[in-house]
């Protein structure tokens, strides 16, 4: 399965301690299997930071693992 990660700014390692604690569901990393859902949330990341370009970064997860 394909997951998508909508950010301001590409990276190649997942770094939890750079996640905000007060999130939704807590602190963590975040990912949607809706691309477009992921695209907004880049948006609104570069609309809030005033900084970086919409990002989509896309992970292959194993779903046998989960």
């Amino acid at each position: 399965m394909i997951l998508y990660h909508g950010t301001n700014i590409a990276f190649d390692t997942i770094d939890l301690k750079k996640s905000k604690p007060n999130k939704d569901f807590g602190q963590g990393f975040y990912l949607s299997a809706d691309y477009e859902q992921a695209m907004a949330m880049a948006k609104t990341k570069v609309e809030q930071l005033e900084y970086g370009t919409p990002i989509v970064l896309a992970f292959e997860v194993d779903e046998t693992l989960m």
